[in-house]
């Protein structure tokens, strides 16, 4: 029976057998560093919800302009995923469709054999492309700290080059479907002028489109940059 004012052993005297010593800390440590972290025992983190960052947003810039440019910011980080695979979807869809039209409709176009041609090396070029672009941004971009840089130098040359050919390639498209747009004829297929309505007019339209767009575009930057000055 052991004497109960008797001390327990030290870990020097605990023999080999019975195991490792407990860990030692330095006594410089502090009592929450020491503290051995176990798993799962760490809080969840914690994320600003949106209603919380536009409130935040309003307090520090009240109801001003910047206050609205910084609503834009917060909306456009929060829905930007969903509005990118929404854009992927659509600038996909758009060359798929004009490989299809081009495809089905090779021998319907007499008027100027090019012009089915034209959509189907578009609609080609366009599915290489968005695809390569893809490829590039998801595996092939590694980011050190701000800066990002390609790990596929060539995969970005083969992007260059083939934009350069696209760009050539619009501009032998425009001659070629506004050359005819006075004379095309859709009614007679035995006409010299004949060409199917279809592959014509989306041809015609996917060119126009494009300057749309960068009217489009150029407006409402001119829009944003004047808005900017005057509320600045």
């Amino acid at each position: 029976m052991a004497d109960g004012n008797e001390q327990p052993p030290s870990y020097k005297d605990v023999p080999e057998e019975s195991g490792p010593p407990p860990p030692t800390y330095p006594a410089d440590i502090g009592a929450e560093e020491a503290r051995p972290v176990m798993n799962g025992s760490e809080p969840p983190p914690s994320y600003d919800s949106l209603f919380g960052r536009i409130k935040d947003a309003r307090t520090e810039h009240g109801n001003g302009f910047n206050f609205i440019k910084a609503l834009v910011s917060i909306l456009a980080a929060a829905i930007g995923g969903i509005v990118c695979v929404v854009c992927v979807g659509v600038i996909m869809a758009f060359p798929i469709a004009q490989l299809v039209i081009g495809l089905q409709n090779q021998d319907n176009c007499k008027i100027n054999e090019k012009i089915p041609l034209f959509l189907i090396v578009s609609g080609g070029c366009g599915i290489a492309a968005g695809l390569l672009q893809v490829f590039d941004q998801m595996c092939c971009k590694e980011t050190n700290g701000e800066e990002t840089k390609s790990k596929c130098p060539l995969l970005g040359f083969i992007l260059h080059v083939l934009n350069i050919f696209c760009f050539a390639w619009f501009i032998c498209g425009n001659v070629w479907v506004y050359k005819a747009h006075k004379t095309v004829q859709y009614d007679d297929p035995d006409s010299d002028l004949f060409c199917g309505k279809l592959v014509y007019l989306f041809s015609f339209w996917s060119i126009t489109a494009v300057y749309i767009i960068i009217g489009s575009t150029c407006f409402i930057g001119c829009c944003c940059v004047c808005c900017v000055q005057l509320f600045a």
